[in-house]
């Protein structure tokens, strides 16, 4: 009876609310838009890693082996070259804040099918009038990165909601017909641009006239208690968990989440990588590839060793699962393996399908945090197999071992779960033979 009502509610009531949520314009146009910045992201990252080379000279004794004296050579060169290796870097994930708000900004006119190049053009100028204030003709790059994060999603989509409003008021300058459509719509944007001009500019200045601050730098102060509740076993084990009741559900766990903890994860690794650069401690554990590479292990629900486990299922259809998801889930897709077993709304696999992947989310987090493990601040591919995208986010060969162990443990935890509903479907598939044999003689003695 209390089953039954669980799963009432997660259909009545948490699965309609959870998909009008994952279906919220703005939240699609911040997922969308921080997704459009993930070849940028990815070429930093490249840089990243010939700039910090997986070895600390000061540990390599003078009899070390070629692998060593590899490394020692690499270290040098990227060194001695730090500057020219780096230019990637700054001109890509040192200015995420533009990438991203360009994606936003261009996602929601989207929506309200807005002039998207015009729009674009309009929260771009809003994001630098209040994120990189002039100075003696120099703008200022200091929250132009990663710290202005936060600042791009507020000012990308306040910007177009205020160009929506001034469009359904038709405040803007009309031009004769027979004028070119791109003479037209350069003169159509001329009023909100000065609209959008006087309201933000005006606002940093009144913010910095009252707080001192700039905005980014204010809006980075409001949202601290927030990035500290995400970056924290909390944080990790609250997500991990909504993540796969929503997938239990049969809504797409991962894209809903992110919309919502993407800007946070972001905004994480990308400052790690910040204060790598810098020569500063880390401050993050809880980033985007922590949760790519340490949490959905396979895919979301940890499912990899779920796989290797149906590779020797006696059940035809896991078994059959098993062989089809092997190499998606390899590359942490693993769709087959959800839909084909199936594990939405299968009362045998709920436990381990919602609760693997957090407690193993829970567990890395407390390894890294105590330093067993480093740090993330390189984002590979999400789609790089998870040992090999540990050791590269962190540049520690430790987040390999530690992503083989997790897989093991996640094994363990399924494996209960797995043999009961093997059991089921073992029975079943020899019920349909036997009936089917049963039919095939009847056919004969007719």
């Amino acid at each position: 009876m209390a089953k039954n009502k669980f799963y009432d509610f997660l259909n009545n009531k948490f699965m309609p609310v959870m998909g009008r949520i994952a279906n919220q314009r703005h939240l699609k146009a911040v997922r969308d838009g921080l997704i459009s910045t993930i070849p940028f992201t990815i070429v930093g990252s490249a840089a990243l890693i010939l700039r910090f080379p997986p070895v600390d000279p000061s540990k390599v004794g003078p009899d070390s082996n070629f692998l060593m004296k590899f490394l020692l050579a690499w270290n040098t060169w990227a060194s001695n070259h730090g500057d020219a290796i780096m230019m990637p870097f700054q001109m890509t994930m040192a200015l995420l804040g533009i990438f991203a708000v360009i994606g936003i900004s261009y996602s929601l006119a989207k929506t309200y099918k807005l002039n998207e190049l015009s729009s674009v053009g309009m929260g771009l100028m809003s994001y630098l009038l209040v994120s990189a204030p002039a100075t003696n003709g120099t703008l200022s790059m200091t929250y132009l990165d990663a710290k202005g994060l936060f600042t791009a999603i507020v000012i990308g989509i306040l910007s177009i909601e205020m160009l929506r409003i001034l469009e359904e008021k038709e405040i803007k300058i009309k031009m004769p017909d027979g004028v070119p459509p791109a003479v037209a719509s350069s003169f159509a944007i001329l009023i909100p641009a000065f609209i959008l001009m006087a309201v933000f500019y005006g606002a940093s200045l009144i913010i910095q006239g009252a707080t001192g601050k700039l905005i980014p730098e204010a809006i980075m102060a409001m949202m601290a208690p927030a990035v500290k509740a995400v970056d924290s076993p909390f944080g990790v084990f609250f997500f991990a968990t909504l993540c796969q009741l929503l997938w239990f559900t049969g809504i797409h766990g991962a894209a809903t989440v992110g919309a919502i903890q993407q800007a946070f994860l972001d905004q994480n690794w990308m400052r790690n990588a910040e204060l790598r650069v810098a020569g500063e401690p880390m401050q993050y554990v809880y980033t985007t590839p922590f949760w790519s590479y340490f949490v959905i292990i396979g895919g979301s629900g940890a499912t990899l060793a779920l796989v290797f486990l149906y590779l020797r299922s006696r059940s035809k259809q896991l078994k059959s699962v098993g062989k089809l998801s092997l190499l998606p889930a390899l590359f942490n897709i693993n769709e087959p393996v959800i839909f084909g077993s199936p594990l939405v709304l299968n009362p045998i696999m709920f436990i381990p399908f919602v609760f693997v992947q957090p407690i193993l989310g829970v567990i890395a987090y407390f390894i890294v945090k105590w330093g067993w493990v480093g740090k993330a601040f390189i984002n590979p591919p999400w789609t790089t197999p998870a040992p090999i995208g540990a050791v590269l986010s962190t540049l520690d060969w430790k987040a390999g071992v530690l992503v083989i162990v997790l897989a093991a443990l996640a094994g363990v935890m399924y494996y209960p779960f797995f043999k009961a509903y093997e059991k089921q479907l073992v029975e079943k598939e020899m019920g349909e033979e036997q009936e089917s044999l049963e039919n095939a003689e009847g056919s004969v003695s007719a």
